[in-house]
């Protein structure tokens, strides 16, 4: 026993003393070696930034629109593109890319059409500059602005007009506006195409700062007036397409708080197939915005005198919206 007792002993000596040994000559190897070079990561650089480009119409517009407003636009959603591979491997890139979607989720699935005909774009920064910009809230953030043909859903709108509101959308890190010929629009199309990229960007806000007070006191007008759907169990915000019922049979939409239904499709040219259905949150609110943005209160109620639910739906977002900093037409 004595002799075994010995034996560990010696054992966890020369251990106490080797391990120590080995581990000051690894420390000691990779001392010695030659650190990799740190590079910046860039992590903190700003991509939302213009450079001029005189040479092409749209590009030095972009430029002046940046330089008068601090807001940077683009006409494509990828502004940013870093090759991450070594040479000699095969080329691999991270991007910075502008996207619409809110959140990763995001249920609105949005895609969005890249413009062809940059010529228009001038144009287009000038009206937001003048008559956009003025009608936001103080201190009010646009991150971007991302200048696009079209945008839409899953589901396809059709007949879209700019007062139905549907001529911008606030996304994640920009807000994409479906760029129009404005040179060929009189003065009132102008104030309606302003009001209706208003209205895009206002719906996003209001959802998010208050969505209760809307669906409290503007969506429950309808929900609670729109008797004929609701005794079947369809909510009026449900987007349920109208194809069920005869057209003769489909209540108009005015006296239960509705400014339209709205109209979707399949196909185009003469293949198209076109179809009402009840309007969503979304198409509801953008349209009535648009209308708040357009006309003074005294305007409206003159146009819509005999439909109560209609001016007190009107009422409510506008003060809504006032309440949330937006400037409206007194």
């Amino acid at each position: 026993m004595l002799i075994i007792m010995k034996q560990n002993i010696l054992l966890n000596s020369v251990a106490s003393i080797v391990y120590p040994c080995l581990a000051a000559g690894l420390l000691l190897i990779t001392g010695c070696r030659k650190e990799k070079t740190l590079d910046p990561s860039e992590q903190d650089e700003n991509y939302f930034i213009v450079k001029d480009n005189p040479d092409v119409p749209a590009d030095h517009a972009r430029y002046g629109f940046y330089e008068s407003t601090g807001i940077a636009s683009f006409y494509n959603d990828t502004i940013h593109r870093k090759r991450i591979s070594d040479l000699g491997e095969l080329p691999r890139y991270s991007y910075v890319t502008l996207s619409l979607e809110y959140s990763i989720s995001d249920l609105a699935n949005i895609k969005f059409k890249l413009i062809d005909n940059k010529e228009n774009i001038p144009a287009v920064l000038d009206l937001v500059k003048q008559n956009v910009l003025p009608g936001l809230p103080d201190q009010f953030v646009i991150p971007s602005i991302f200048l696009i043909d079209t945008f839409y859903t899953s589901l396809l709108l059709k007949q879209v007009e700019l007062a139905h509101g549907w001529t911008s959308w606030h996304g994640f890190n920009t807000i994409g506006i479906s760029v129009q010929d404005v040179t060929v629009m009189n003065s009132e199309e102008r104030k309606m195409y302003a009001a209706s990229i208003l209205a895009g960007i206002a719906e996003r806000r209001l959802t998010k700062v208050a969505g209760d007070k809307l669906q409290k006191d503007f969506f429950s007008v309808s929900r609670a007036e729109a008797k004929f759907f609701k005794s079947m169990g369809i909510d009026v915000y449900s987007g349920y397409p109208l194809t069920f019922l005869p057209p003769a049979m489909i209540p108009p939409p005015r006296p239960t708080g509705l400014l339209r239904y709205t109209v979707y499709g399949t196909g185009e040219g003469p293949r198209e197939i076109t179809y009402p259905c009840l309007p969503r949150e979304a198409d509801d609110s953008r349209a009535f915005l648009t209308a708040a943005f357009y006309y003074t209160a005294q305007e409206f109620t003159a146009l819509y005198s005999g439909d109560a639910f209609i001016l007190k739906k009107f009422n409510i977002i506008r003060n809504i919206a006032q309440e949330a900093g937006f400037k409206l037409p007194e």
